[in-house]
């Protein structure tokens, strides 16, 4: 896979969540089994709008080459691999419901799209 597809396809998704996250957290919290206090909700938009800066870096990185490219993908992978690990583990300790794993299995399949597009870069 190309880096310039592997970064468009996460600047994409990051996009998407990060929209739901900022302007519907309740939903997109329900939608994982967690209640939505009011904390849940700062946080849930705090990391919207983070995954929307990330689509902009993503998307505006699509044409790079070399070191820079390398580094934004590594970034991209480490990130979507510790969120997944993160993820996974609150999963199993029971600190968030199971329905969560589908967030774990979308966090490991990013992971492979970036490392598909570092091969390439």
């Amino acid at each position: 896979m190309s880096p310039r597809l592997a970064l468009s396809i996460g600047a994409v998704l990051a996009l998407l969540f990060g929209l739901a996250l900022t302007f519907a957290p309740t939903q997109m919290l329900g939608g994982f089994g967690m209640s939505t206090p009011p904390e849940a909700l700062v946080v849930s938009r705090d990391i919207g709008v983070t995954l929307i800066g990330l689509a902009v870096i993503n998307w505006l990185a699509r044409d790079s080459i070399g070191d820079a490219v390398r580094g934004i993908l590594i970034g991209n992978v480490v990130i979507q691999l510790l969120e997944a690990l993160v993820n996974g583990w609150e999963v199993a300790a029971g600190i968030i419901p199971a329905p969560a794993l589908g967030g774990v299995a979308l966090h490991i399949g990013l992971a492979i799209v970036f490392w598909l597009g570092l091969r390439r870069a």
